[in-house]
């Protein structure tokens, strides 16, 4: 090292441990305990979410409540039936009737209070 600024010295040594740590990094993803150990995590992981989700429907279902698939499938089918009246209206040439709503003043006074 022949330069006296010690930013240049702090930046080669910088890159000097990123190289260091980019191979040890890169032989330890390869190696076969990395693999498996990263499957079983995954496969963990996988299975706590399956057993959380079936709990969930089980205590739903116990409450007599809808799961979040039965919301899912009811949500689907209202918006298959919006589309089919949809057709209809415009097969019969019809707009919906829908009250106007009232529109906010633009003012920069405070709404006045009612009552």
């Amino acid at each position: 090292m022949t330069s006296t600024d010690p930013a240049a010295f702090f930046r080669e040594l910088l890159g000097e441990w990123e190289k260091m740590a980019n191979k040890v990094g890169g032989d330890f993803a390869r190696s076969d305990e990395f693999t498996r150990a990263m499957h079983g995590a995954t496969a963990a992981t996988m299975s706590t979410q399956e057993a959380i989700s079936a709990m969930m429907t089980r205590a739903l279902a116990a409450a007599n409540m809808p799961s979040r698939t039965e919301i899912e499938d009811l949500s689907g089918r209202l918006g298959r039936i919006e589309d089919q009246l949809a057709r209809i209206e415009a097969a019969l040439g019809g707009k919906p009737d829908r009250p106007a709503r009232p529109k906010p003043s633009r003012t920069r006074k405070p709404p006045e209070k009612k009552g």
